[in-house]
């Protein structure tokens, strides 16, 4: 009888949830779990609700409750794992996989989901053995081999994903993402590439998402081939679908640069109260395909750094703060104006403990989000003894770089040349302001010159981190620490310098993007040099 009860109760509560009746939901909600306190699904629907009305905190706290009451059931643990590991608790949903790791459990779908939710958390090297052992007990189950393959990418295991991959998709040829990974696993050369099975796979999925990012590969291959004019074409078209299917204006992007840029402002910065002392913090900031992982992967080969990888903890808890301020939701301009006025103190300790236990086992450590230049101003006020590395790169080089990357559910303004053009403008405005504001604590870093004067450049950004020199800093591509990012594949490679004027073999297609910055005070160089411009 009190199983129909629970059942009934749940029923009614998620009609209300469907009916946005959300705090009349968390009452009853509240009440269930208060009359079956061991009932983990009560537990769970609570944690969503909460997510949206009392916020992550309270959600990730009822969802280690409903753990709480499954304590043998390795499928609800990584249930609950996962969300926690979606709302930022990145240590209680490890602290459940160990939990699950007792259990020992050994059918393939576990051992995956296990293997899955470890490469979520950013621990492929403890996900692999779990992936390997889930194919070997299912190897015709192909989704376990495409998850393996993603370990063994992120990992450096480059030929066995590529192997791997080619089993995946001899078993399923429509599935684009496999071949988007395989392609980027490597340069495609005449003798060894994918263009007539891409073409073909193209041709079957148009009209469909899929095509994306079967053209996005396709159009790889092409330009590792120097086939330059087919490649952009291809990029064109899919690029120009994927864009009309977004629901994105580029302009409250810019305007939020620029809100940023007048905003933040010396008098501003002067009047607030001291932040949290620490110099532990090495941020590693710039737009994607600009350099971020391979400084990120410098940096963190020296002995006193360690790599805390791209780390949501800024952005997670400055969001958390203001919206604790403004009791309300608030929109992107809002949100900047509101988080000037914080308790920067707090801010700044709140940030540090979010990265724990993550870090605090390294004299420094470095966090390599790439979008922390949008906060760069309130991390300087929270931890002002923090250093930032600026990674810059030719305009057309970075710009073309970013257009020919799909990016998942990221920089929506990178798949039209013009909304780029905009971006840029007024991200290079930021930089150039974030330069003048944070002085000594920021460092400009030229990628073109870091490729063509390795040690040079290297010994001042180790020295810009107030760190003696250290010869293994030279080796980072031989570091064996995972790689989460588009760059997994490049960053196992010595310096090289393919990548330095790319956009030369696009001149014609990237005339408009070149004419609307260069009419707006970029002087875009023809030879390889970035600049940044005030």
């Amino acid at each position: 009888m009190e199983v129909m009860t629970v059942e009934v109760a749940l029923q009614e509560i998620r009609s209300l949830v469907g009916l946005r009746r959300f705090a009349e939901a968390q009452r009853h909600c509240t009440a269930l779990v208060e009359r079956s306190p061991g009932d983990s699904r009560a537990w769970d629907l609570l944690a969503q609700i909460q997510l949206g009305t009392s916020g992550a905190a309270a959600a990730a706290d009822s969802w280690q409750r409903a753990a709480a009451c499954a304590p043998d059931d390795a499928r609800l643990l990584l249930h609950f794992a996962l969300r926690l590991l979606q709302v930022g608790q990145r240590e209680a949903a490890l602290a459940l996989v160990s939990r699950v790791e007792r259990l020992a459990p050994t059918d393939a779908q576990s051992l995956d989901s296990l293997g899955s939710l470890l490469t979520h958390a950013e621990e492929p090297a403890r996900a692999l053995p779990y992936f390997q052992r889930a194919v070997a007990s299912a190897p015709g189950e192909v989704r376990f081999r495409y998850n393996l393959a993603m370990a063994e990418r992120m990992l450096g295991l480059l030929d066995a994903a590529e192997a791997d991959l080619d089993i995946v998709i001899a078993a399923r040829p429509d599935d684009a993402e496999a071949h988007l990974t395989r392609s980027g696993l490597r340069t495609q050369t005449r003798d060894r590439n994918h263009v007539e099975e891409l073409q073909a796979a193209l041709e079957r999925l148009q009209g469909r998402r899929a095509a994306t990012p079967a053209g996005f590969a396709l159009a790889k291959e092409l330009e590792d081939l120097g086939e330059h004019s087919r490649s952009f074409a291809v990029l064109s078209a899919v690029s120009r679908a994927h864009r009309a299917a977004l629901r994105y204006d580029v302009g409250g992007d810019v305007a939020v640069l620029e809100r940023l840029r007048s905003s933040h402002t010396r008098s501003w910065l002067n009047e607030l109260a001291a932040g949290f002392r620490t110099d532990e913090c090495i941020f590693i900031i710039g737009l994607p395909r600009s350099g971020t992982t391979l400084v990120d992967r410098i940096v963190a080969s020296h002995s006193q750094v360690s790599s805390a990888g791209e780390l949501d903890a800024f952005p997670r808890v400055a969001v958390a703060a203001v919206s604790k301020q403004a009791g309300r939701p608030l929109n992107k301009l809002e949100f900047v104006d509101y988080a000037r006025k914080l308790d920067f103190l707090e801010l700044g300790r709140s940030y540090l403990e979010a990265t724990r236990p993550r870090t605090g086992h390294s004299r420094k450590f470095t966090d390599k989000l790439p979008l922390n230049y949008l906060y760069a101003g309130l991390i300087h006020a929270a931890l002002p003894a923090a250093r930032f590395i600026a990674l810059d790169r030719h305009p057309l080089d970075v710009c073309y770089a970013m257009y020919k990357t799909l990016f998942a559910a990221a920089y929506p303004f990178t798949y039209d040349l013009m909304d780029l053009a905009r971006y840029y403008l007024a991200w290079n405005r930021l930089m150039a302001h974030w330069q003048d504001l944070l002085g000594d604590a920021w460092l400009r870093v030229s990628y073109e010159e870091l490729v063509r004067a390795p040690e040079a450049v290297s010994r001042r950004i180790i020295a810009h981190c107030n760190l003696a020199w250290e010869t293994d800093c030279l080796d980072f591509h031989a570091q064996p620490g995972a790689v989460t990012t588009a760059s997994a594949a490049q960053v196992r490679r010595p310096l090289y310098p393919d990548s330095i004027g790319r956009w030369r073999a696009y001149s014609t297609e990237l005339k408009p993007l070149r004419h609307y910055l260069e009419a707006n005070g970029i002087a875009v160089r023809d030879d390889a040099s970035s600049i940044i411009c005030a």
